[in-house]
């Protein structure tokens, strides 16, 4: 038995692990401290830019430590990132601290954290006092929710809170400004359920659409000057582990959003390996195992699979076209239109049987099928039925025996639609329910009558 490519990685082609060590030392060099660990050493408090006193560490990164500081002035709670003392006298590293703090700054939006001040501290190193976020990572809030598979109502709300980041990152991409380190650890999730996307230190301004009159630099070409990091390695597009600059806009966001809502759906980043040289081999080629192959014992619905997989297509021009679209596609998928599960009946077979207890209702898909009762011992048909047609559905709303049986013609798939998922869908527990349950009764009755208004005129012949 070979080896899983999930725990020892792939096997590189001798051609390639050259160009994937080169690489591989350029981000681990840019990454800080993917390898090595957070370069940080610092005392339990700090002194802070006036007016604000530390109160001690909240979060730390290869870049910096973020401080809960108090403002005296105003009399509030505040978070003040600063930058390592080992990064202080680089000036690139200043720069990318400071363009941070710009570009969040002009990100006004309620799922992105407002900047309050840009200041130096005593040392003369620049700090960043922003609002004090309340909660925890998206991957901490991740790992403390039930063991999967979950309950639907549990991923719709991890769902809820993934809508609010594609709405935040959607805003800074009409900004013009791409994040490029999108992940769990760097979305919070606050107490009272504010979302926040975090952490804006390598994020890129494209030029203005309407100045945009020089061609663009060619696709494929790579980064030139600086060392800037070009985000998280497990997470990766193929465009950044390959560092080609020129080729990072929108759909680089969009399929770090996928990414996300791959570890949401399987628990695991997409790109995974045992050494950096793996994991980037993996996110050049976009060797992403398909959601439900990775975790099955989740069993992740199909739909939002397919759309985390899509987010991550090799190729940008397979991607979404926009987060916008990428949204619209989740929601779709929280309405119901994908979630049904689906069967497949073989011509013949009996979907549902006149007299059982309904218990869900169906979408035909696919294929056709008949329904028919049984009058005197014989088959009365009462109407085929084709791609979009639905039945079984009285049923379940009157909680009665089905009053016909509906056999496969032809190969048949259908969305079955549970009667839980019916009575949540349609509120049949609500006043408007009462009139859906009132309908659908009155239509059953009327039927009934019709039938024995049938049945009296055959015998009477």
């Amino acid at each position: 038995m070979s080896d899983s490519p999930d725990t020892h990685g792939p096997v590189v082609p001798a051609g390639e692990a050259t160009m994937l060590e080169t690489l591989a030392h350029a981000h681990t060099l840019d990454s800080g401290g993917f390898l090595r660990g957070p370069i940080l050493d610092l005392p339990e408090t700090v002194p802070l830019a006036d007016p604000y006193l530390d109160q001690g560490e909240v979060a730390r990164g290869g870049m910096g430590s973020v401080r809960h500081a108090w403002d005296r002035d105003l009399e509030r709670h505040v978070a003040v990132k600063i930058i390592s003392p080992r990064l202080a006298n680089d000036p690139m590293a200043v720069q990318r601290f400071v363009n941070e703090a710009r570009i969040s700054a002009q990100l006004d939006h309620p799922n992105i954290v407002p900047v309050h001040l840009l200041a130096r501290g005593p040392d003369d190193a620049p700090c960043l006092a922003m609002k004090l976020v309340r909660g925890r990572t998206l991957a901490t809030h991740l790992r403390a929710l039930p063991p999967p598979p979950w309950a639907a109502t549990v991923l719709d709300e991890v769902l809820g809170i993934f809508l609010k980041v594609c709405d935040a990152v959607a805003f800074a991409h009409s900004r013009r400004v791409v994040h490029r380190d999108l992940k769990p650890e760097n979305i919070m999730v606050g107490s009272f359920g504010q979302v926040y996307v975090m952490d804006w230190g390598i994020a890129k301004t494209l030029a203005p659409r309407s100045t945009e009159t020089l061609p663009p630099p060619p696709p494929g070409s790579p980064v030139s000057g600086g060392r800037g990091p070009m985000g998280t390695p497990a997470y990766m597009s193929p465009e950044q582990a390959l560092r080609f600059e020129a080729d990072i806009n929108e759909r680089t966001d969009v399929f770090l959003l996928g990414a996300v809502l791959y570890e949401i759906l399987t628990g695991r980043p997409p790109n995974v390996g045992p050494n950096l040289v793996a994991v980037l081999y993996r996110a050049i080629t976009a060797s992403v195992t398909p959601p439900r192959e990775a975790a099955p014992e989740r069993n992740i619905p199909p739909g939002i699979a397919r759309i985390a997989m899509r987010a991550m297509a090799r190729a940008p021009a397979d991607r979404y076209a926009s987060v916008t679209e990428l949204k619209r596609d989740v929601e779709r998928f929280l309405r119901g239109d994908e979630r049904a599960p689906e069967r497949t009946f073989a011509a013949g077979d009996r979907v549902i049987v006149e007299g059982d207890v309904g218990v869900a209702a169906y979408v035909i898909v696919s294929g056709r099928c008949v329904a028919y009762t049984l009058r005197s011992g014989e088959r009365v048909v009462l109407r085929e039925m084709g791609p979009g047609d639905v039945f079984g559905e009285t049923a379940v709303i009157t909680a009665r025996p089905t009053s016909a049986t509906v056999e496969a013609l032809e190969t048949l798939t259908v969305k079955v639609v549970t009667a839980e998922a019916l009575a949540e869908t349609l509120g049949l527990h609500t006043w408007m329910g009462a009139f859906v349950r009132t309908l659908a009764e009155r239509f059953r009755e009327a039927d009934d009558r019709l039938r024995e208004l049938s049945d009296a005129k055959a015998r009477g012949r």
